[in-house]
């Protein structure tokens, strides 16, 4: 497993041109883990299927057991595929890399200004 939250995430930022997806779980006062928003960035995307808010999610990097439906981008050099669990459904996303990070910025993101740097790198794929 690379990553898993009880958090609330949206699409926070998806860009064609920049292959880069940015899911954002904002600071929330009421949460038991306040104080912060949590960034799940996916660059180099190839595929999306996902709903714009998942509530709650673990995320995990498929080595084995891959879906029929991407063997066209098993053979891509360099794409990983990212399973997304929430609410006992599966999501995917192809991409390059993903990376989940901590951090308190209101609307800045790492999409629009990749010189932000992360108060804390959970987890990185």
């Amino acid at each position: 497993m690379l990553f898993y939250s009880i958090r609330l995430f949206q699409i926070w930022i998806y860009t064609v041109s920049h292959s880069i997806l940015l899911l954002r779980s904002t600071n929330n006062e009421d949460e038991e883990e306040n104080g912060y928003n949590i960034d799940i960035e996916f660059w180099g995307v190839a595929y999306l299927e996902l709903p714009d808010m998942l509530n709650g999610l673990k995320i995990q990097k498929l080595d084995s057991n891959i879906p029929n439906k991407f063997n066209k981008y098993t053979k891509k050099i360099g794409c990983d595929i990212f399973e997304i669990l929430s609410e006992n459904n599966l999501y995917y996303v192809v991409a390059v890399g993903c990376r989940v990070g901590k951090n308190n910025w209101l609307s800045e993101n790492r999409v629009i200004n990749p010189n932000l740097d992360y108060e804390e790198i959970l987890a990185v794929s």
